[in-house]
């Protein structure tokens, strides 16, 4: 992709920069008028992490009004832009388990750990702690993934995934899927769901209190967690089999994608059929915007986008994508889509009076199997049969920042704070990159044997799991230069 250098702009220093220059210094001691603390302090705690940096080189004055609580609060923003989204991040949890982990992580872990520990009624006490979490990995490095579970499987094991309160993860095998729970530190066992037909996908509702399953058999079925069990609730029909589902940001509708596509409303504990999709080509992929107002539907060359209109599902638009289309995402901010083909192109779209547009293409070397945007919306990576690349987002346009030669890459998949990229193969050629002085390195391998074929982080990016023959490998994420603390 041919990318115009980026035009010079005064930026504030980040984390493991230089120090300021001397004229950003002078800069900052200028006397300069201001609102009342009160409201500048209600300003500052809506404003985004780099305005806030910004605020910050203003004038002393400003520096201080602007605390830990104020950054953490806009980071966590950033990050968690789905305000649906449940957080996994409570004292509870901080108690039982994270606590621990920071104070065995490193000496900045410990001291972490020793100031969340007077924050623990604090308002804002979830957004500390991930801002916490997020710096020790980031601070650190280079990390080891140490082996703390191993779910069993009598196939191959296919998806998994963390429930959004991170205490629960799902694994999908041919005909079976299985709940495993963290109790007390460990995984253990907690339901095994055999079916006669192919299972090809199961995923939590954003609450973590429901569990939707897609079969072959032409049905999906809703598993409800209810005094601590999983129970099937609702069984959903089709006419064929059932390739994917997954709930809507909200968690007050539901899709699944068969030869049709439904979308489900939640009607006094029944699950009915609000609207029927059909294309004139086979359906490959769909996802719901964050805030749930729009969905879009990947289906060969002619990917269409749907608007949730006075609570009935219209076609808003149709978008051009020569080659077979098998994926679309929308931007965690949901103001842009992107599409990828077969081809070495992946286009990025953007909403102006509800039309989409192109925004920006991205050339591939090679035809593309991969692209995930970060959780904050910053990088975006994509996917070949050798090599990945991680593109930044600057000034509006994306950037290139590093290519990595890996040979199958089989899936790519970002940290919920985007700062670490786990990169899974076919060979046997699994790593976890992070950015590091400003920079995406190596971090630390993932000793698995035999092809890994998903790879997916805990809600709190403490946890990754990965799946391969018969097996789903939990892994704890630990700071290699403190192994002997651990």
């Amino acid at each position: 992709m041919h990318v115009e250098p980026p035009k010079k702009s005064f930026r504030p220093s980040r984390p493991n920069d230089t120090e300021p220059s001397e004229e950003q210094a002078n800069f900052a001691n200028k006397n300069i008028t201001t609102l009342p603390d009160e409201l500048l302090v209600k300003i500052f705690s809506n404003l985004d992490t780099r305005d806030l940096l910004n605020c910050q080189l203003v004038n002393r004055h400003w520096q201080e009004l602007i605390d830990d609580n104020m950054l953490a609060l806009a980071y966590y923003r950033r990050c968690h832009p789905a305000e649906q989204r449940i957080s996994p991040l409570t004292v509870e949890r901080y108690h039982s388990f994270i606590q621990g982990w920071l104070r065995g992580f490193s000496n900045l872990g410990r001291e972490s750990a020793a100031q969340l520990d007077k924050f623990l009624q604090h308002k804002h006490f979830t957004e500390r702690l991930f801002f916490s979490i997020t710096k020790v990995l980031a601070k650190a490095k280079a990390l080891t993934c140490q082996d703390v579970g191993t779910i069993t499987h009598s196939n191959s094991v296919g998806k998994a995934r963390f429930s959004p309160d991170g205490n629960y993860l799902v694994t999908v095998s041919n005909y079976c899927v299985k709940i495993s729970e963290l109790v007390a530190g460990k995984w253990q066992d907690k339901v095994t769901i055999q079916q006669l037909y192919r299972v090809k996908n199961a995923r939590f509702s954003p609450d973590g209190k429901r569990l939707v399953t897609a079969s072959y058999d032409m049905t999906a079925k809703i598993w409800e967690l209810e005094g601590g069990q999983w129970r099937e609730k609702n069984t959903l029909q089709h006419s064929d089999r059932v390739i994917d589902a997954f709930f809507s940001p909200d968690g007050r509708h539901l899709m699944t994608i068969s030869n049709t596509a439904k979308i489900w409303e939640l009607e006094g504990g029944q699950w009915q059929t609000k609207a029927i999709i059909r294309h004139s080509s086979p359906l490959e992929r769909a996802c719901f915007s964050p805030n749930g107002n729009y969905l879009a539907i990947a289906a060969a060359g002619t990917p269409t986008i749907w608007k949730l209109v006075d609570r009935e599902w219209e076609q808003s638009a149709a978008i051009e994508h020569s080659g077979w289309v098998s994926k679309v995402i929308f931007s965690p901010d949901g103001h842009h889509l992107l599409t990828f083909s077969t081809s070495q192109i992946a286009k990025i779209w953007g909403a102006v009076d509800d039309q989409w547009q192109q925004k920006a293409t991205i050339r591939h070397y090679g035809s593309l199997s991969i692209a995930n945007f970060s959780p904050d919306g910053s990088h975006l990576v994509t996917a070949s049969s050798d090599r990945a690349a991680i593109w930044g987002l600057f000034n509006g346009h994306w950037q290139e920042k590093i290519i990595i030669l890996h040979s199958k890459p089989n899936d790519a998949s970002f940290s919920p704070d985007g700062k670490h990229l786990v990169l899974s193969s076919y060979n046997d050629n699994n790593m976890i990159w992070g950015l590091f002085n400003g920079q995406w390195q190596p971090k630390a391998p993932i000793e698995t044997s035999g092809l890994v074929r998903n790879t997916s982080f805990s809600p709190d990016g403490t946890h990754l799991v990965t799946t391969s023959d018969f097996i789903a490998k939990i892994w704890l994420l630990k700071s290699k230069e403190n192994d002997d603390s651990c």
